[in-house]
């Protein structure tokens, strides 16, 4: 087959991306011709030529007619299905946060969608669109992030792979298991994003993560432990792994945060086995070859969809691009209105503590100017009755 895959942009390392980068290589080993969609390229459209896939980087690099389609975005999906009318279009659904990452509501465009959680596949089923779902596993390149040996008896390194983890959370973690000897480093967009997070991973013994990224420590037979800005579950073993990977990893399947004396706590639990036995699950659960099978099932066959306007779509990517810049503007507002109250609280915090040693200075001033005084006394004394 021919299949074009669309997303909105290949920037930065993030879930979306990764799945993209991952899925066409292991469709093009399995003979089929395979063009990767963006609208926004960067560092992660050279890394995926760097590593054989074909990125068109303009309308023209397109080829005049596909096969299948295999959307991961509205704007893709739409902009897509104008361009290859009456072409099957599966999409994948990665979020339950962004609704630019749904699929197109309008009935004719989408023949299947497919949910790699149960948090994503009970989103996708109360939406308002009547097609085949498939809930399939989310795939890690088992062959990039292979572990490099046995873990140590006790963790002495983690890293954090995170592009949001930050304030008052990495704060309570990071307090809590570098007081216990445990030295804790982060990669990611707020530490000067990490194209590959393999060999940060590979150097600790611990990978502090949440969906794709903490399938990528499983991989590289490290410890996991799910957290991050938004949630935390704490370790990933044999028993916990269903729950976690139903929830898409994203540390929201425990019904209460992580408290600052469990993250403490946390540390007891932690087992050197847990690295074979993680590899041992990405391995069997999220093996991409199995995955890319799956799809080309659903990629094949016609499309069952009636004919939708081509400007119809057209005008549907331009409002969810216009949608998604509202948004973003609204998280990075949302992002710098957090970032400030930090500054505030860490100015208060300054303020307080200089306002305490200028007390102290004031006491200690008071304290030698009587000494002084009492001092100026007693030689103004001496010297009165030496006269």
């Amino acid at each position: 087959m021919r299949i074009v895959i669309g997303t909105h942009a290949l920037v930065r390392a993030a879930g979306t991306e990764s799945y993209v980068c991952l899925v066409a290589r292991q469709l093009q080993r399995l003979g089929h011709d395979v063009v990767v969609s963006a609208e926004e390229l960067g560092a992660m459209a050279d890394h995926a030529e760097q590593r054989g896939i074909v990125v068109a980087r303009t309308t023209a690099d397109l080829p005049p007619a596909c096969d299948a389609i295999l959307s991961n975005d509205t704007p893709s999906a739409a902009t897509l299905a104008a361009r290859y009318p009456g072409t099957r279009l599966v999409h994948v659904a990665h979020s339950v946060v962004f609704d630019h990452q749904l699929p197109v509501l309008v009935p004719g465009v989408v023949d299947a969608v497919v949910a790699c959680s149960e948090r994503m596949a009970s989103r996708v089923r109360a939406l308002s669109l009547d097609v085949p779902l498939a809930r399939l596993r989310l795939p890690v390149d088992i062959e990039h992030y292979m572990g490099t040996g046995p873990l140590p008896a006790r963790p002495r390194r983690a890293v954090i792979v995170s592009h949001y983890l930050k304030g008052e959370r990495r704060r309570a973690l990071v307090e809590a298991w570098e007081a216990q000897g445990v030295t804790c480093t982060q990669v990611g967009v707020l530490t000067g994003s990490a194209l590959d997070p393999a060999p940060a991973m590979r150097d600790a013994d611990v990978v502090v993560a949440k969906a794709t990224a903490a399938l990528e420590g499983m991989a590289c037979e490290r410890a996991v432990y799910v957290y991050d800005q938004f949630g935390g579950d704490g370790w990933i073993t044999p028993n916990t792994y269903e729950a976690f990977e139903a929830d898409n990893l994203a540390g929201l399947s425990s019904p209460a945060p992580r408290t600052p004396a469990q993250l403490a706590a946390d540390l007891a639990d932690y087992d050197p086995a847990m690295g074979w036995m993680n590899g041992e699950l990405a391995r069997t659960h999220h093996a991409p070859a199995k995955h890319a099978h799956e799809l080309v099932a659903l990629l094949s066959g016609q499309h069952a969809g009636a004919p939708v306007s081509a400007s119809a779509l057209t005008e549907i990517a331009r409002l969810t691009r216009v949608a998604m810049a509202a948004e973003g503007m609204a998280l990075g507002a949302q992002h710098e209105l957090a970032s400030l109250r930090e500054r505030v609280v860490a100015t208060d915090e300054d303020v307080a503590r200089w306002r305490a040693r200028a007390e102290s200075a004031e006491r200690l001033l008071s304290t030698s100017r009587a000494r002084a005084g009492l001092a100026a006394g007693r030689a103004f004394d001496r010297i009165r009755r030496l006269g």
